[in-house]
């Protein structure tokens, strides 16, 4: 019983940390993108050999993860050092201790602190969760004004509300319906995956047009010319579309981006084309089934710092959007430059949709 006992927990440990049998998101039987909300920052981590699945192809996300687990993958994602580390003296991790380098390299790095005991095979809660990821990202509150989060049960005075605080205006963790955190609950694989991935991919950039240029697209049929025409009193930046090819006029294109958000919407619009919360992390932004200001399809950001090269020109701190239509079956993906705007669309074979061709300065 013994024996059978130590093969399961070593199989359970190898399957968090990714050391016996790297298994992509892609293929988990227990997740799928259209149904698990969390796919998309599992796969992401997936991808970069931070946590893989279990030998018979699934990942378990409702499974709690165990402190010693956090402690590797924390050590992996952040690249800590893992030699000269300061001894955390936790009675119940010695230097024996298999993941006692993971946890002494945490320790070392700040994340965990003096304790009598470390309890590596309990899990952690949301508001601890909360501390952590301040600990390791050096996370700000992301000013949001009126938008900022607010939760019934984190009062200012508990000593996880300026954590909390900074997960949640960073787009790393968010509450539940009813308005509350539930700090205390214990947090799963997918949970910690998703949290982490969120962390690790939290990007504050702007992704507007800039109106000091003409930008010029085509969509392989036709060219058109955007050129910035004013900022309207429902704060949308809107600008000009001409359909070069055919001598035609576009219902303007109107752009915003504040603390909370990015969107696009067209004139006499009813809802927006285009909404991605702010900052920009890797996770699913709308759901077919989400009442919201987007209001149709799936949509996920699934890169925020890509690099993507359109008509020879290699661009950086590229943001990538999927959507995805449910009633004609069609993946598309946007992407995005850093202070340039929408460079190139294109569907799931990768076939271009729409694209940037070039960027004129205005002279004034």
């Amino acid at each position: 019983m013994l024996k059978k006992w130590i093969v399961v927990c070593v199989i359970f440990l190898m399957a968090v940390t990714g050391t016996m049998q790297d298994v992509q998101a892609a293929s988990f039987k227990d997740m799928h993108k259209k149904t698990s909300s969390l796919y998309v920052e599992v796969n992401y981590l997936a991808d970069r050999g931070i946590i893989s699945g279990y030998p018979d192809g699934k990942f378990r996300p409702n499974e709690p993860i165990a402190k010693k687990h956090i402690a590797a993958m924390l050590v992996q994602a952040l690249d800590l050092p893992t030699t000269n580390l300061k001894d955390p003296n936790y009675k119940d991790v010695p230097k024996s201790h298999p993941y006692y380098n993971e946890i002494a390299a945490a320790y070392t790095a700040g994340l965990f602190s003096n304790a009598v005991n470390f309890k590596p095979e309990s899990s952690i809660s949301r508001a601890f969760m909360a501390r952590l990821m301040s600990k390791a990202f050096n996370l700000k509150v992301h000013k949001k004004g009126e938008e900022s989060p607010r939760y019934s049960d984190v009062p200012a005075h508990s000593e996880f509300h300026i954590d909390i605080l900074r997960v949640s205006s960073n787009n790393i963790a968010t509450g539940y319906p009813d308005g509350t955190f539930k700090p205390n609950q214990l947090i799963t694989r997918a949970h910690f995956s998703a949290f982490l991935a969120r962390a690790l991919t939290t990007r504050a950039m702007n992704i507007m047009p800039d109106p000091n240029y003409t930008y010029y697209y085509t969509d392989g049929s036709s060219n058109y010319r955007y050129e910035y025409d004013r900022k309207e009193e429902n704060g949308l930046a809107y600008w000009r579309i001409h359909n070069e090819t055919k001598h035609e006029k576009i219902p303007r294109l109107g752009y915003v981006q504040n603390s909370w958000s990015y969107a696009e919407a067209y004139d006499d619009w009813f809802h927006y084309d285009q909404y991605i919360p702010y900052p920009f992390v890797v996770t699913q932004t709308h759901s077919e089934n989400d009442i919201g200001p987007v209001s149709f399809g799936n949509i996920w950001i699934t890169e925020t710092n890509a690099v993507k090269t359109v008509r020879t020109i290699e661009y950086r701190d590229v943001l990538v959007i999927e959507n995805y239509t449910p009633w004609d079956n069609k993946t598309i993906f946007d992407y995005y430059a850093k202070d340039i705007g929408l460079i190139q669309r294109v569907d799931s074979s990768g076939k271009e949709l729409y694209g940037l061709v070039k960027r004129v300065k205005k002279t004034k």
